[in-house]
């Protein structure tokens, strides 16, 4: 057959090609996939505070928004498998149960997951209530590894670092740089011994040496003035570096510059571990971090992050096993072929024993990025992520 009468056989037949192609895809019934969103009105976490002096230092905003962006970003892959994907929010009233509440919502037709911006408490008690239920639920703003061991067997996975990993983080990009004897100064807050008790812990598994735990008070107060004012306090002690755990932030924004001797600082302040930072440049954050600005008009958080990347796991595991939603999503979220692009160069995953999103954590200033962790070198046997946070042997399930 000669070229020509290959070319015309080729149009006669394309039309005949056409006509056998089935319906086109918005034809078909499309599946609608919802996502809950419980919050509580009125939540202190998101009160506005001032410290000691009256100055504004907390001011949290609701991360409902990137709940919302993750919808509209996940619209395309919905498609690709007939699925339209949405989130809704349920606001309770101060006293409203909120058990009862994620109950009413998981009982909504195509409920398969639930975002929980609740206090620690109130997330375990429903965790704790829905166990047997198929609804998978997200915390994505409390760092505890306290909750990850009372909550581990229930459906509840973990999208924001614990403190433990961000603590590991911070200790392995010290003795990269080889900053091993660290000064630590302490808060009186509860969430400042915590994180003081992180980073001893880190300092012990990475071979970091803890000089001194000094407690702070924030102030002026002249009766206490050992401890709080900043050269007396870090005077008399040899060290490499500062750790500041004042996770309010009032007393560290002093330390940097104002030191008994010349040393870096990190911690709550200085050099600080994070999930996610408005400033970060590689993987396809700038992106992520311009579109979440032109939605809402401000920066992104890591609980903005944590509850973005809380949708797109939802997303992704159904992307991978179609029939995920609702029943088998928590099953979906544990698979190994599961990977995450998180925008931070290493794909996640959820460890089965803790349901700890596995992430890489960003060290950076106020305005820059300025590593990553692990770091190289950190190696692990089956995921360098998981040198980040306790690892399966270490990790005591407290159900």
């Amino acid at each position: 057959m000669t070229n020509s009468r290959r070319a015309a056989f080729a149009l006669l037949a394309a039309p005949v090609v056409l006509m056998s192609c089935p319906a086109p895809a918005q034809e078909t019934a499309r599946q609608t996939v919802e996502i809950a969103y419980i919050d509580r009105s009125g939540d202190p976490f998101y009160r506005s505070a001032a410290g000691y002096t009256g100055v504004l230092r907390k001011n949290r905003i609701s991360p409902f928004a990137a709940a919302e962006l993750a919808i509209k970003d996940g619209a395309a892959s919905g498609r690709a498998i007939g699925v339209t994907f949405a989130v809704f929010r349920v606001s309770l009233t101060e006293r409203e149960d909120a058990v009862a509440a994620v109950q009413a919502a998981a009982r909504r037709p195509g409920v398969a997951a639930a975002i929980l911006d609740l206090p620690a408490d109130d997330m375990l008690r429903v965790a704790t209530a829905l166990k047997a239920e198929p609804i998978a639920l997200f915390n994505a703003r409390d760092r505890s590894d306290a909750l990850r061991l009372a909550a581990c067997g229930t459906g509840l996975f973990h999208t924001l670092p614990s403190w433990s990993m961000l603590q590991d983080a911070l200790a392995q990009a010290l003795l990269e740089l080889n900053w091993r004897r660290v000064l630590v100064l302490q808060g009186p807050g509860e969430e400042d011994q915590i994180v003081a008790k992180a980073f001893e812990a880190s300092a012990k598994k990475f071979g970091l040496r803890v000089v001194e735990v000094r407690p702070f008070v924030p102030g002026n107060d002249p009766r206490k003035r050992y401890q709080s004012n900043v050269r007396l306090l870090t005077g008399n002690a040899d060290y490499d570096a500062i750790l500041v755990a004042d996770t309010d932030g009032e007393f560290g924004r002093y330390v940097p510059y104002n030191t008994a001797r010349p040393r870096p600082i990190v911690g709550t302040t200085g050099l600080v571990p994070m999930a996610w930072h408005s400033y970060w440049e590689r993987h396809g954050a700038p992106q992520l971090n311009r579109r979440f600005a032109r939605t809402t008009g401000r920066l992104m958080s890591g609980e903005d992050w944590a509850t973005w990347i809380a949708v797109r796991s939802v997303i992704d595991a159904m992307l991978l096993n179609r029939a995920a939603a609702p029943a088998g999503l928590r099953a979906a979220l544990l698979d190994s072929e599961l990977k995450l692009e998180l925008y931070k160069g290493f794909p996640g995953s959820f460890r089965p024993w803790s349901q700890q999103l596995r992430q890489a954590i960003l060290l950076a200033t106020h305005d820059a990025v300025i590593s990553i962790a692990p770091v190289e070198g950190a190696l692990h046997q089956r995921n360098n992520l998981d040198t980040l946070g306790p690892d399966q042997p270490e990790f005591h399930c407290a159900r």
